[in-house]
């Protein structure tokens, strides 16, 4: 432990870092202060500043647990006291990154590569503890509190992430003249990206879209919800698990189902399961149907952690309709930026998105999750449309923004138009790899920083010598 420091003051420091930790939380619903991310980072860095070991690690896990306890209380609505482990190991991954950075401090980094490090360190584990790390968690990312903005379709959530956290090292350590060139850059991208203009009637490229927000309901009640759409629907999603069994396996069901899109000439995506042969093994797909059949389906290939919610499937590619190939992730995919983006550039114009947000599950936890569409929205360039079971089901344009919603603990139908989209973007093709690159360099650095520094001299010794 570094015992430097007067208690005291590391009292201080521990003030600071739980108060930090909590301005952090406010940069997501339900307040959604999104600016308050960046103070969230700069009030770590200080009292971070010349504190080693224990210490340190204590600080980053104490920010940490202040930052995810607060937004993310509503696990305790879902996991009672198990909860309190799951804020445990977010913090963890805070705690490593206080870690790294005292080890980096001990090496004398300083100037711009301590700035780059910086940025660095918090976006190698940020992206292991969303992508990586086998519980992963994507929530209360430092790119995520940014929202939609234009450099998403470039370098993704994660290559955001270190924008913002590069902005607060630099007001932490007073470059004011390039912490303002960056704040500028920041400001630019958030606020001058417009909404995408809204589909115009009679572009055959333009279709109308409805969904049904129910929970805990019969198929009945989805059918009858269905013939009330306005006539001109030409596309219906029902949420996750809205018919919560092997619907292939009940043919008087299934021929409902089939009765209802000839009847009103639409195109239905539906959550329902799939148990070949009636087994234990199952998984949760979303079917896609029309007046001539069953088209296609998408297996949920990111189930949701400590649930029964079936095997994980293994593709992401779109389903053909008549109006073109639609994208179909189930809820948790969107979370994560590989489902969306496989099958954007397998071919999708257009995503529909069965969701269930259990309405025991808190109306923060539903406006928590929503953020995460409108991301993979903006990364791709895509029209999406989500279709929860108690919200928020929404309209999302090809820049993140919403153009209609249905909020949480909310039960109705919400309608909309979107736009099939072909032209992808940078991030679809190549731009993804870019959290790829800065965890490199991030590991690339912890594995020197792990190396004693004792035996890195002695080897400079050695080589000067000879």
């Amino acid at each position: 432990m570094d015992c430097k420091t007067p208690k005291s003051e590391f009292l201080v420091r521990c003030s600071l870092a739980v108060l930090s930790g909590l301005a952090y939380a406010m940069a997501y619903p339900p307040l959604g202060w999104r600016v308050w991310v960046v103070p969230g980072i700069i009030g770590l860095l200080l009292a971070l500043r010349g504190q080693h070991g224990t210490r340190a690690r204590a600080l980053g896990f104490l920010h940490g647990l202040a930052a995810f306890g607060t937004s993310m209380s509503w696990l305790l609505n879902i996991f009672d006291a198990m909860a309190v482990m799951l804020w445990c190991v977010l913090a963890a991954f805070t705690a490593l990154f206080a870690e790294m950075q005292s080890r980096a401090s001990q090496r004398g980094l300083a100037g711009w590569r301590l700035l780059a490090f910086t940025a660095l360190n918090w976006c190698g584990w940020e992206f292991i503890r969303a992508e990586v790390f086998p519980l992963k968690i994507p929530w209360m990312t430092a790119g995520l509190a940014a929202g939609p903005n234009a450099l998403l379709p470039w370098v993704g959530v994660y290559g955001v992430s270190f924008v913002v956290v590069l902005l607060a090292a630099l007001i932490a350590w007073r470059r004011w003249t390039s912490a303002v060139l960056v704040l500028i850059g920041l400001l630019m991208a958030v606020f001058g990206f417009p909404r995408h203009p809204s589909p115009q009637p009679g572009d055959p490229q333009v279709l109308q879209v409805a969904g049904i927000q129910l929970e805990g309901v019969s198929l009945t009640e989805y059918l009858t919800g269905t013939r009330k759409l306005p006539l001109e629907t030409q596309y219906v999603v029902w949420p996750e698990y809205a018919v919560p069994y092997d619907i292939r396996e009940n043919k008087r069901d299934l021929n409902l189902v089939l009765e209802l899109c000839r009847e009103r000439d639409i195109t239905l995506t539906f959550g329902t399961q799939s148990r070949p042969g009636g087994g234990d093994v199952w998984r949760n797909i979303a079917l896609t149907t029309d007046p001539t059949g069953i088209l296609g389906e998408h297996t949920k290939v990111h189930p949701v952690h400590f649930f029964d919610d079936g095997s994980a499937g293994k593709l992401a590619l779109p389903v053909p309709t008549v109006h073109g190939p639609v994208g179909t992730p189930i809820c948790f995919d969107c979370d994560y930026e590989g489902v969306v983006r496989k099958m954007t550039a397998a071919g999708a114009e257009w995503f529909v998105v069965p969701t269930m947000d259990a309405e025991s599950w808190s109306a923060r936890q539903h406006d928590q999750h929503a953020e995460l569409a409108r991301i993979r929205a903006c990364e791709n360039a895509r029209w999406m449309f989500v279709c929860a079971t108690s919200g928020v089901s929404q309209v999302i344009d090809p820049h993140g923004m919403l153009h209609a919603r249905l909020g949480a603990l909310e039960q109705g139908a919400l309608a909309g138009s979107i736009r099939r989209e072909t032209r992808l973007t940078f991030y679809t093709r190549f731009g993804w790899l870019v959290p790829w690159g800065l965890l490199a360099g991030a590991v690339g650095c912890w594995i020197i920083l792990m190396i004693p520094y004792q035996w890195i001299r002695k080897n400079r010794s050695n080589v000067t010598a000879d």
